[in-house]
């Protein structure tokens, strides 16, 4: 019994990560516990566990002697022998505790003990692991799916994609693999540790961060997302290399770049602007793909802009639901109040949104 134990552990140990010294403490404190029911609880109860032999020993130490005087310590001779039928006065003998005994506390102890010992190394491995990775974008295959909850796997435990942190178009199947961010790690509790989300901006720049070399090099910087999950994203981006075009180095060639990063969204929109210093001519890029005739910087102080757009773009500045501009003023900073004006005869008429 104990050596298939100790096997285990060591299985255990290795497929878990977890230090096997953490199992061995806990079986000794259980029979350390136990023990103290078969012998004298004032005793000083010794457990030894020879892990590459197999072998786990209780046991109490008794000197042997024709009288004894502290029964804790000594033991008459005459019954040493029932012990060890060599033991002669003087001698230390070891008492064992029973095997059948040992086993029976190893049975009942055994597994209650390595099920907690590894439900807390492991959380706690987790948390270590995981904790100064968020925000970072992981990969992983979605193992099952728990009242609408995505359970994921991951190198070591689980993630959880709650319902609030998928996009409206995330629909997912169990063993299909995809892309999250790491919201939070928590240090503790009953289910996965790790929260994942593939909801906030943060996941769009991670993606787009993986997808383009430029971005990972800091060469191109990303300067403001604003996003209508499932939708749209509008991302505005700047080069800190003046030959390097920072929009083009997130489209890629043919778009392929951008197509990707829409792939992995499920089909979602995105629009990328080059950032500007300039108010007016980030506004302007920021209602691509209207055409822009004029931006007007109504109350630089409270941030509100009003834009004169041609007629035939209203529709495209403003967008289905007013997403667009939604997006706009969002991405910008600025209250953007739109104008349209009839490109044939030049009259304006105010529009407000």
């Amino acid at each position: 019994m104990a050596e298939d134990l100790l096997q285990s552990i060591k299985q255990i140990s290795r497929e878990r990560g977890i230090n096997p010294d953490i199992f061995f403490s806990a079986i000794k404190e259980a029979l350390l516990t136990v023990s103290k029911k078969y012998f004298d609880p004032n005793a000083t109860i010794q457990i030894e566990i020879d892990e590459h032999k197999g072998i786990i020993e209780v046991y109490v130490s008794k000197l042997v002697v024709k009288e004894v005087s502290d029964p804790l310590a000594e033991i008459h001779w005459k019954d040493a022998l029932k012990y060890d039928s060599k033991a002669r006065e003087g001698d230390v003998i070891k008492i064992h505790l029973p095997g059948e005994t040992l086993g029976r506390i190893a049975a009942q102890s055994a597994k209650q003990i390595i099920m907690q010992k590894i439900l807390k190394a492991e959380q706690e491995n987790i948390y270590e692991k995981y904790f100064q990775l968020a925000g970072t974008l992981m990969t992983g295959e979605i193992r099952r799916i728990e009242n609408g909850n995505i359970i994921l796997g991951l190198e070591w435990g689980e993630a959880v994609l709650p319902p609030k942190e998928l996009s409206p178009k995330d629909s997912f199947r169990r063993g299909e693999i995809i892309k999250f961010l790491i919201k939070r790690v928590f240090s503790e509790g009953k289910g996965p540790l790790v929260l994942a989300t593939r909801y906030m901006n943060d996941f769009v720049a991670e993606l787009i961060k993986k997808e383009v070399p430029e971005v990972a090099e800091n060469i191109v910087k990303i300067f403001a997302i604003s996003r209508e999950p499932g939708i749209k994203s509008k991302v505005a981006v700047y080069s800190t290399d003046k030959a390097i075009d920072p929009v083009g180095a997130i489209v890629g060639m043919n778009g392929n770049r951008v197509l990707a990063i829409t792939k992995e969204l499920r089909g979602e929109r995105i629009d990328v602007i080059a950032w500007s210093s300039a108010p007016e001519r980030f506004i302007a890029s920021a209602l691509t793909p209207a055409e822009v005739v004029k931006v007007h910087l109504v109350d630089p102080d409270n941030h509100v802009a009003e834009v004169t757009v041609k007629d035939e773009t209203l529709s495209a500045a403003i967008g289905k639901k007013g997403v667009n501009i939604k997006l706009a003023s969002k991405l910008t900073g600025w209250d953007i109040q739109i104008a349209n004006r009839k490109s044939e005869s030049g009259e304006e008429k105010q529009t407000k949104q």
